[in-house]
């Protein structure tokens, strides 16, 4: 049976990849690739850093794509070998099969990138939607997991739906049937504040072409999440309009039984690129602490 495409049109795909191949072909570091076969269709990776590094696992956020999210953690790229895959589902060279949700199907489907790659016990860093996959590995595989970081995570706590509606959802809306750059601009603010035109472009034809599937992994309790002993270190973001601050700091420490710190930086829930270089070196120096 054929897998519907999660894109609107031939046209929007071929647009949405080409700023994904723009980005990768621009990155200040080589990167090699490769791809995995998982029960829900072939995964690709893009792997960067020093061959011999210990290894570390970079979980993207809908739609971000990897090339922009190895770009934020360069500084990592020093000391480890980092391995960004593309969300099956997700705009990228991953195929297009949706994860069906609850079942702890992402976290099945990163045991099989683990497994495809050869990678046994290693960090992770968690961005965004990202965050709740790897929130979903540490309930169906904990043991897969020596450190975590989380970077405001989706699945952790519920998203204020009338405000976020009202904020960002409607907004998109609007923008996919009555585009226009100051229609965008504000589309985008309160997500990612005042950013770089490749990233609106990137919104732009991802509000134009992308089935967005929204669906966070999850939801997540104690119970499940029982036996995730690795520590953890989590971000948030003091402007989030996905994630407020304080439920999600009294989430975080109901859950996560090795919670080591909550730190929260300035600004939205996707930051400027100074923010993001900070944080990188930040968790750089978390997961050095196990060396």
């Amino acid at each position: 049976m054929p897998v519907a495409s999660i894109y609107r049109s031939a046209q929007g795909e071929a647009e949405v990849i080409a700023l994904y191949e723009k980005k990768l072909a621009n990155l200040a570091i080589e990167t090699d690739s490769r791809m995995v076969d998982t029960r829900f269709g072939r995964t690709h990776v893009l792997i960067a850093g020093p061959q011999e590094a210990p290894p570390v696992m970079v979980l993207t956020g809908i739609s971000t794509g990897t090339p922009r999210i190895l770009e934020w953690f360069l500084p990592l790229t020093r000391d480890y070998r980092v391995y960004a895959p593309d969300p099956i589902g997700q705009p990228g060279r991953s195929a297009q099969t949706r994860v069906p949700p609850g079942d702890h199907n992402y976290g099945k489907w990163m045991v099989d990138v683990l497994n495809g790659l050869g990678l046994e016990r290693l960090p992770f860093i968690g961005v965004s939607f990202g965050g709740g996959i790897l929130l979903e590995t540490a309930s169906y595989a904990p043991e897969r997991i020596s450190r975590a970081a989380l970077v405001a995570p989706a699945g952790l706590t519920r998203v204020p739906f009338f405000s976020t509606a009202i904020k960002f959802f409607i907004p998109c809306l609007l923008y996919r049937y009555f585009p226009s750059r100051e229609r965008l601009i504000g589309t985008v603010q309160p997500l990612a504040g005042k950013t770089d035109d490749y990233s609106l472009q990137v919104f732009d034809a991802t509000l134009r072409h992308f089935k967005l599937n929204l669906a966070p992994p999850g939801p997540f309790n104690k119970k499940n999440l029982a036996g995730f002993t690795a520590p953890t270190l989590l971000f948030l973001a003091k402007s989030d309009i996905f994630i407020p601050v304080e439920p999600a700091r009294r989430r975080a420490k109901e859950l996560l039984p090795r919670l080591i710190a909550v730190e929260v930086f300035e600004g939205p829930h996707i930051p400027p690129q100074p923010t993001w270089k900070s944080n990188a070196e930040r968790i750089r120096m978390f997961l050095n602490e196990t060396q």
